[in-house]
């Protein structure tokens, strides 16, 4: 398992190219990157902030649960911090698996579990303006299956 906190850029070839293997079938990538807008305010740029111990620790036992969960051999989570402009990449998951089926309910589970649970926080800044971002809601359908509460 690859799992990372980075404060430059995320090579995300480098790290597929990492955790290909040859009874893999799939490798399913999630590439969040910094749009140039939110709900119509224009982004300048992101400012992201951890409690990185924690932070680690926490998405390490996601990268372990994901693959006791859905089978998949291999997980790399990068997620990086500091000041990152439009069209940079955030966060980087990406599932090794001899099956798509599980290497793309590993990945969804994976970004939705973390924008929810790990202490990761995000400042937008726009023109007219900065807040702090709660993130977008959590698909109902995946569901946290106890992880809170």
């Amino acid at each position: 398992m690859r799992v990372e906190s980075v404060e430059g850029p995320i090579d995300a070839e480098a790290i597929v190219a990492g955790i290909k293997a040859g009874g893999d079938g799939a490798v399913c990538v999630f590439d969040g990157i910094v749009r140039d807008n939110t709900r119509g305010r224009a982004t300048l740029y992101l400012d992201y902030e951890a409690y990185r111990e924690m932070a680690l620790e926490q998405m390490q036992g996601l990268a372990g649960e994901a693959a006791a969960r859905f089978g998949v051999r291999e997980v790399a989570l990068v997620h990086r911090l500091g000041r990152l402009t439009v069209g940079e990449t955030s966060v980087l998951i990406a599932v090794a698996s001899a099956h798509r089926g599980a290497a793309f309910d590993a990945c969804r589970w994976l970004i939705d579990t973390l924008k929810k649970t790990v202490p990761i926080w995000k400042k937008e800044t726009f023109a007219d303006g900065a807040v702090w971002a709660d993130g977008e809601p959590f698909p109902e359908e995946i569901g946290l299956r106890g992880r809170l509460g």
